[in-house]
């Protein structure tokens, strides 16, 4: 992992980043990145004047980590000196050769997705890559057209959907001695794109509370973290809201209100964020795509979004797209039973529910 220090000084926040906060000499320093793990990233600092801090040194270690990660996860492209998810994927006849760093994230991942399991299906799967390209080719179709955002495209052959693929996560070989990944049989690829933002988000995260920053991190709408005591409000909590699951291309509307103490990950999953409608048959088709029938999740159970709440960004990630799969009842009692995890669904006629120990974090809850 990139080696980063600080070295704090006491000075006037730079105005660039900086502004003063609804508490008398708290200021909020926000950068935001947009080249990265395909949404915008913020890290938004809340700093006392007293304190000693170089927001701008801050800043850069944090862009250097999310480098560091965006480019570990890419399964599109190739950076030079870098094996990445795509040399991974080119190489897959092949032992790999990795850096610790990535090693590392495909233990994490590989090892904790076993345990989210229907039957002897893992709802997270870092080895579905193979069917995830089948939907993304189709959603890329030269064929598609797009009217006031929303994309139509042809609806992939029943053949390759029903076709058999290597997708048993057990048959990814990790050598921890060696640091390389290997696959068992032919024609396997990965996907890190479902816990990519959520690990590299605690990796961050991580950096500032070793430093003792208060902080939010924002990797894309559906993604935060907060850390540290809030200086900017009296109680110290952070206010955060969830914005209406909408098709539509743009919505400003929010449904709950949430009072967030530290050490929260809030990771929102839905079939609202990425689809496109079927030219053939007029359904939509989303993202989110289940292990056990290799097409989008569209049972009327599953909701149109569920946020979870749990300290660790990886696994809130993780959780968030399993529990969405599990739709809400299943989902709800699989919520119960996991220590220290919470979730609110919104549900497609736009009631909401939410897990018995979430009422603790809600602030306001839109009627």
């Amino acid at each position: 992992m990139t080696s980063l220090s600080v070295i704090g000084c006491t000075v006037e926040p730079n105005l660039d980043y900086c502004i003063e906060g609804q508490v008398k000499d708290v200021y909020k320093c926000t950068k935001t990145w947009s080249t990265m793990f395909d949404t915008t990233v913020s890290l938004t600092l809340y700093l006392d004047k007293t304190e000693r801090y170089d927001v701008e040194v801050v800043f850069e270690a944090v862009e250097a980590l999310l480098l560091e990660y965006h480019q570990y996860f890419d399964k599109y492209n190739e950076y030079a000196g870098v094996n990445n998810v795509y040399t991974i994927n080119e190489n897959n006849d092949k032992e790999t050769v990795i850096d610790q760093a990535l090693f590392d994230a495909l233990k994490y991942v590989l090892t904790n997705e076993r345990s989210i399991k229907i039957g002897n299906t893992a709802l997270f799967n870092i080895a579905l890559n193979p069917v995830l390209k089948v939907w993304h080719d189709a959603r890329e179709n030269p064929a598609c057209t797009s009217v006031f955002g929303q994309d139509t495209c042809p609806t992939p052959d029943s053949s390759l959907i029903e076709a058999s693929y290597n997708i048993n996560p057990d048959d990814i070989i990790l050598n921890e001695t060696a640091l390389t990944i290997a696959f068992a049989k032919p024609n396997m690829s990965i996907d890190l794109g479902g816990f990519g933002k959520g690990y590299a988000s605690e990796i961050v995260t991580d950096y500032l509370d070793s430093k003792g920053y208060s902080y939010i991190l924002n990797a894309g709408n559906s993604n935060v973290k907060a850390g540290g005591i809030n200086p900017n409000n009296e109680d110290g909590f952070y206010y955060i809201v969830l914005l209406e699951p909408t098709f539509e291309s743009y919505n400003s509307d929010y449904y709950v209100t949430l009072k967030i103490p530290e050490e929260i990950s809030i990771v929102t999953s839905g079939n609202y964020q990425r689809y496109f409608i079927g030219s053939d048959d007029g359904l939509y088709y989303n993202h989110i795509i289940d292990p056990r029938t290799n097409m989008p999740s569209g049972d009327l159970e599953n909701a149109t979004a569920v946020s979870v709440l749990f300290e660790d960004g990886g696994m809130a990630d993780i959780y968030s797209t399993a529990v969405y799969l599990m739709g809400y009842t299943e989902g709800l009692a699989f919520v119960e039973a996991t220590e220290g995890l919470e979730a609110i669904w919104y549900l497609p006629d736009g009631s909401v529910e939410y897990s018995s120990g979430f009422n603790t974090y809600i602030y306001q809850l839109s009627e």
